[in-house]
């Protein structure tokens, strides 16, 4: 059974990456990567959809990073008359930037992975939490 709140293929709106050639990874045995995420949300409710575009950046654009890398994933979303205000507010500011996180994902690994440095694994993100 097909859910009452749907989506259109996400695309990929940006993306930023940047080497840091001041970055030296000797003698650190493990680096902190900065990652921030914002979420962009247009909603029409007259026809209920809405477009919603995440944005992360990973790293900074200085030595204690070893990349940096911005991303803008976006796509548009649908849903039945049949769900509340509360329902489809919460819908479109969890359920979908968690969906447009996991196009991001595979792509920033593989990004990182052509790296100096290895792979890096965007983890699991809580979007239950106002930010």
């Amino acid at each position: 059974m097909e859910s009452a709140f749907q989506y259109k293929k996400p695309y990929l709106q940006k993306v930023d990456y940047l080497i840091n050639k001041e970055f030296d990874p000797k003698g650190k045995s493990s680096v902190e990567i900065q990652v921030n995420m914002s979420v962009e949300l247009n909603k029409d409710s007259e026809l209920s959809e809405a477009t919603v575009a995440l944005h992360v950046e990973i790293g900074e654009k200085d030595e204690r990073s070893p990349y940096y890398i911005a991303v803008t994933e976006e796509a548009r979303f649908k849903w039945d008359s049949g769900l509340t205000e509360e329902q489809i507010d919460r819908l479109l500011n969890q359920n979908a930037p968690t969906l447009l996180l996991s196009y991001i994902r595979p792509l920033v690994s593989q990004l990182t992975a052509s790296s100096p440095y290895g792979a890096y694994d965007i983890p699991f993100m809580n979007f239950t939490e106002k930010r």
